[in-house]
């Protein structure tokens, strides 16, 4: 954490994360004419629909009923919440150390953006102040991004079955179910992450002034949760690309060609120059965190491959020594290595997500395949990476999180294809 006194940072990151979450709403809300129409020409009805929600309400049945809400996070959990109470008491994004509730002379920005506690926030001034009401938060947020999964796979696959599949795969993932209540900002980064990407499909989709808004909106709100949500602005441009008209090189050009027509547009200018004026607190603060070391110094990582072998001190907060350490306890994760313990992850989850791979394939769906592959590999690799990344570290293995939707897009896809397979045999 970062001791500081009064100052203008901690307001200016306030008026960053208000300024985004209100211009998405807005944009959202100017595009949703675009928007209903992406999503019936992607295949969505008023069935499938509905079918959408049921798996939310089949998500929730399950959390409320299975699942005891808990803090594991010792003691971000706390810190969040009080950052929140600093946000509607003072509009200040720091955990206050020395001050009355309405006026803090000192306090602390934690080495995390003020995104998590600005949710909690909204969640207090609509519930009131308690534990019950942290908890409530946090699930709903769970719950939109379950629903969300549907949406984004539905523009990535074109297929209900699959999008379907790829919300059910999230809402029944114990991953989700288990950190689904906890104050981490882990769930936030997803929600909003899944949220961002849809909006750049809508805007690949359609493009015009309030699509992009709605877009730049997502993306800088996004960046607000983690600190390393920065990484999604190249890997979403790639995803982008991709996925944009009917190959990579025509969308380079296509879109080299968009950027020359609206040199001169005056909303896009003015929407590109507030993009970065959202942006520029966030990256400041983030190259801030990382070159204090993210608290790596004094530390341990086990030398998961050679689980005999004595820990060894991290020389960095991310490099490739911890890369080498947590690598084998990553990929056993997917492997339901873990089992005994609570870090669960079905085999079955993981077969069908191969199966979903290879029959994009086969499906002539190659650059969907590598968008999500792309997207996956690069949180994969920054996590595994850092000191702390790895799924036996702590309670760490909620950093898994970042590459869940994806996976459970690949099983979705796998699942609709087996679906389609036993169709054929009848």
């Amino acid at each position: 954490m970062l001791s500081v006194s009064m100052s203008m940072e901690e307001y200016i990151m306030t008026l960053g994360i208000v300024v985004s979450f209100v211009g998405m709403l807005a944009t959202m809300v100017l595009s949703r004419k675009w928007i209903k129409e992406i999503l019936m020409n992607a295949g969505l009805s008023r069935r499938v629909l509905l079918g959408a929600v049921v798996i939310v309400i089949v998500f929730l049945g399950i959390e409320i009923a299975l699942v005891k809400p808990t803090q594991q996070l010792f003691f971000d959990d706390s810190i969040y919440q009080g950052m929140a109470l600093s946000l509607l008491h003072t509009g200040q994004a720091w955990f206050c150390d020395y001050g009355t509730p309405f006026n803090c002379i000192a306090g602390e920005i934690f080495h995390e953006p003020i995104g998590e506690s600005f949710n909690l926030a909204m969640g207090f001034a609509l519930g009131g102040v308690s534990i019950m009401t942290t908890y409530n938060t946090q699930i709903a947020l769970t719950a939109v991004a379950v629903l969300m999964t549907f949406f984004v796979s539905l523009l990535v696959f074109k297929n209900r079955t699959a999008a379907l599949f790829s919300e059910l795969f999230m809402a029944v993932s114990p991953m989700m179910l288990i950190w689904a209540a906890p104050t981490t900002s882990d769930m936030p980064a997803l929600t909003y992450t899944l949220v961002a990407l849809f909006a750049v499909l809508v805007f690949m989709h359609r493009k015009n002034a309030s699509t992009f808004g709605f877009a730049l909106f997502a993306l800088a709100l996004a960046t607000y949760m983690r600190v390393n949500s920065l990484l999604l602005l190249p890997v979403f441009l790639i995803v982008y690309l991709l996925l944009d008209d009917k190959g990579i090189a025509d969308s380079i050009k296509a879109n080299i060609r968009l950027v020359k027509q609206n040199l001169l547009n005056t909303k896009v200018l003015v929407l590109l120059l507030l993009f970065l004026l959202l942006l520029a607190p966030e990256i400041g603060y983030t190259f801030s965190q990382l070159n204090t070391g993210y608290g790596y110094s004094g530390t341990f990582v086990q030398l998961t491959c050679s689980p005999s072998l004595p820990a060894i001190h991290p020389n960095a907060a991310i490099s490739l020594q911890n890369f080498n350490a947590n690598i084998c306890a990553n990929l056993n994760f997917w492997l339901n290595y873990y089992k005994t313990g609570y870090i669960i992850q079905p085999l079955i989850y993981t077969l069908v997500a191969i199966f979903g791979g290879f029959a994009m394939i086969f499906k002539g769906k190659a650059r969907e395949l590598a968008a999500i592959g792309i997207w996956f590999i690069a949180f994969f690799l920054l996590y595994t990476a850092f000191y702390a990344g790895g799924v036996n570290y702590g309670v760490d293995w909620r950093f898994m999180l970042s590459v869940i939707a994806q996976a459970s897009m690949l099983a979705g896809f796998g699942a609709a294809s087996i679906c389609e397979l036993g169709n054929r045999f009848q």
